[in-house]
Parts: C-alpha cells; structure tokens; sequence
C-alpha cells in the first residue's frame, strides 16, 4: 500500500478554517510511538514520528531541543537531530558525520519509508516515498529560512550533491 504525501500546512489551515471546531484538534494529533527508546524501530513508528514534528511545524533552530512524539526526550532542532528523533536514537542527537557510524549505505532503488538520504559534510533527510516524474518525497528541517518540509526532489540532484542513500541498522519492516 502506498502512503499518500501529507497536505501542505497551507491546505490544512484552509480546511480547518472551514472545518467544525470539533474536528480542528483531529488535525495535530499524532498516535504515540511505541519503539523502545534506542532500540528496534518499525518503519510506520518512524514515519508517525516524522509527521509528529511535521504537524507541530517545528521550526529549524541547533540550539534548541524540541520533545519527540512522546514527550519523553528532547532532539536539536536540525536535520540531523529531526532524524535522529525519527529512528528515537539517543539525545541529543547524531550529526550528519555520525549518521553513517548508525546506518549502512544502500542503492537508491532500494530506498524504503524511514531510510535517510545523508550528505555527510552537509545535510540529511528522511525518505517518504516516491512521488511524481521519478522525484521522492522527503521530510527535512533544513534552515531557519525553509522551515519544516515535506517536499519532493529530484534522486539525480541528490546524487550530483553527493548525498548517499543510508539505512539505520535499528529499522525493521512493519
């Protein structure tokens, strides 16, 4: 079954501005999380946690700590502590040149909701799915500027980037 991407903030606040107030709060809830901190995490417990800080439009800041889905633990507020939070590694969070020390480097096409696409020197970012004209879809916090995203980008921009496909060793299908 695949996931359909997620409404642009935009389009939720249209819907809850004509939606009941009764339904608003459906919109921000997010189910809570049940992999054991620092252990085996399922793809969908990822992804629900992805959407989590999505919802809560946490906003890109290294020197802040934002609360996972959970409550329980606090991540940076960058791309690596978003991802981090995602597969609830330990706080407050690896850094895009520890990220390959957490998750082994695979083939694009093998890419699967949850995995990373990781710059080292850079930037990284949580795969969703594939989207429309062999573009995926990923979650990224990337700067103050950009805000939480969920966008599509092009795999042959990535690569000329030289971002590598990376999987967490902790991940497991559902």
């Amino acid at each position: 079954m695949t996931e359909r991407p997620l409404l642009s903030r935009r389009r939720l606040l249209q819907v809850a501005a004509v939606a009941p107030a009764a339904a608003i709060p459906v919109l921000a809830v997010g189910s809570p999380a049940n992999a054991a901190y620092r252990g085996t995490i399922v793809r969908d417990e990822v992804m629900d946690r992805a959407r989590n800080w999505f919802t809560r439009n946490i906003q890109y800041n290294g020197n802040s700590r934002a609360t996972d889905i959970d409550g329980d633990h606090t991540y940076r507020q960058d791309c690596s502590g978003f991802v981090s939070m995602c597969w609830h590694t330990s706080t407050p969070g690896h850094s895009t040149r520890s990220i390959p020390d957490i998750a082994n480097r695979i083939e694009w096409s093998q890419l699967k909701p949850g995995d990373v696409v990781n710059s080292a020197d850079n930037h990284c970012m949580l795969y969703h799915m594939r989207g429309d004209n062999g573009k995926i879809w990923i979650y990224d916090l990337a700067t103050p500027a950009s805000d939480m995203r969920h966008i599509q980008v092009s795999p042959s921009s990535l690569r000329e980037q030289n971002y590598i496909p990376r999987r967490y060793r902790n991940i497991r299908d559902n």
